[in-house]
This record gives structure tokens, sequence and C-alpha cells, in this order.
């Protein structure tokens, strides 16, 4: 059997306090209600897309890479 690598998850906490930084504050109160606790990179990418928001510059922001 092989192993998956697990998706990497975030708190909901950390990506709307994120978001805040980045200067998005009204997608940062809709994270928080739209937003499961604790989302995986998957979610968070498509929730991202649906907003117009580029993960990839997410992701940078977090100090990883896509």
């Amino acid at each position: 059997m092989i192993a998956m690598p697990s998706q990497q998850q975030y708190s909901r906490q950390y990506a709307v306090d994120l978001l805040k930084r980045l200067g998005y504050r009204e997608l940062a109160d809709e994270a928080m209600l739209e937003l499961p606790d604790p989302v995986d990179a998957h979610r968070l990418e498509a929730w991202c897309a649906q907003h117009g928001l580029s993960y990839a510059t997410l992701v940078s922001r977090m100090g990883g890479s896509p």
C-alpha cells in the first residue's frame, strides 16, 4: 500500500489574519464565515479562486511555495 502525503492544513484564523494583513478585510470577514477550521490547501485554493484572489500570492505570504 502506498501512503499519500497529507494535504497541508491551516487554521481558519491564520488564513483570516493573513487576508487582513494583505488588505483584504472584506474577504477576511467572508473567510471567517465560509471556510472550515482547519482548511486544507486545496479548499483554500478553490475559495481564493472564487473570490478573484491568487492562491500563489497567499501561499507566498505564508512563507511557502505553491
